[in-house]
């Protein structure tokens, strides 16, 4: 896992339920709910349509403050069904100081309520077992699965972080087991290898895996969105830039299309409508991003003949 994201994680974070409206989405703009939060992300509940790499927008409405606490720049890390996590990357200096003035205070209440349960922390390191998880791809998976099954919203920060750092990338072996692990397995194990192959985003093994999964869950619309997701989201190595989501779209469209080769009619399927899903996604993402070029240029050029554009964070 992204040592940042680790991180972040380390950090206090508080149980809440604060709404907010969210704008950057691939759906433009809406409502969700802040879960929990903390001086450097949050976790996101939201019926809008979310993917990894894009940057979000956030008013959030805090009890108790006047205006909306306004985050500038807000990464989506990982997607979970309904549920994201987020990164806080653009933030005002006097909205950073009304964020830690929130937190402050919801920590203090916590403490003074006994509500330690309230404030959560990474997990503790199961120091050395990552080594023996390494020599053996089927004990990996047998423990995943068990972790997976106890807690499915924190595996990708415990069971998750711990079969990725003794995997590092998806091997073949390990490839190779995860395939038959769904030829064989029920929608448990398709979920659970739908979560562990978001730590391999990059990895070209994981295209087996991926078809298995579209062969034999082909109707089922849940699983099938989540194939979706993973595909769509741009992994690590995806170049920076403005049009970094568009052009990271366009490489797994591209690489698509050597699934319309394989000879199982649910698999070609798939990837026909995805490509031409993507091509839908890859226009209104340039002209997205065209468009906002296009507005920031404008503002440039006001603040450039004496314009006054003085800050102060709307209401929500």
């Amino acid at each position: 896992m992204n040592s940042k994201i680790e991180e972040q994680r380390s950090e206090p974070r508080v149980s809440v339920r604060y709404h907010a409206l969210v704008s950057g989405s691939v759906q433009s703009a809406g409502r969700g709910t802040i879960l929990d939060l903390s001086r450097s992300g949050c976790r996101l509940e939201t019926p809008l349509l979310m993917l990894a790499g894009l940057s979000l927008e956030l008013r959030i409405a805090v009890p108790g403050l006047e205006w909306a606490l306004m985050i500038d720049g807000a990464d989506v890390q990982w997607v979970s069904e309904e549920t994201v996590g987020l990164a806080f990357v653009r933030i005002r200096e006097t909205e950073r100081q009304r964020l830690h003035d929130v937190m402050t205070t919801q920590l203090t209440q916590n403490t003074n309520n006994h509500g330690d349960e309230q404030v959560t922390r990474m997990p503790i390191e199961f120091q050395g077992l990552e080594a023996v998880l390494s020599q053996s791809p089927e004990l990996a998976i047998s423990k995943g699965l068990a972790w997976f099954a106890q807690d499915r919203s924190e595996f990708r920060f415990r069971g998750g972080s711990l079969l990725s750092r003794a995997f590092p990338t998806c091997t073949p072996e390990l490839a190779s087991m995860l395939v038959e692990l769904v030829s064989t397995g029920s929608d448990q194990e398709a979920d659970f290898t739908l979560a562990l192959l978001q730590n391999y985003l990059d990895s070209p093994s994981i295209d087996g895996v991926l078809k298995e999964i579209v062969s034999r869950f082909s109707h089922d619309d849940r699983i099938m969105g989540g194939v979706r997701t993973l595909i769509n989201s741009p992994g690590a190595g995806t170049p920076s830039g403005e049009f970094r989501l568009a052009n990271a779209w366009q490489i797994k469209k591209d690489g698509l299309t050597h699934w319309l080769t394989d000879g199982r009619s649910a698999i070609t399927t798939f990837a026909g409508q995805h490509i031409e899903e993507l091509g839908r996604m890859i226009a209104a993402e340039r002209h997205r991003v065209e468009a906002e070029l296009e507005r920031r240029e404008r503002s440039r050029h006001e603040d450039e003949s004496g314009h006054d554009h003085g800050y102060r964070p709307k209401p929500f």
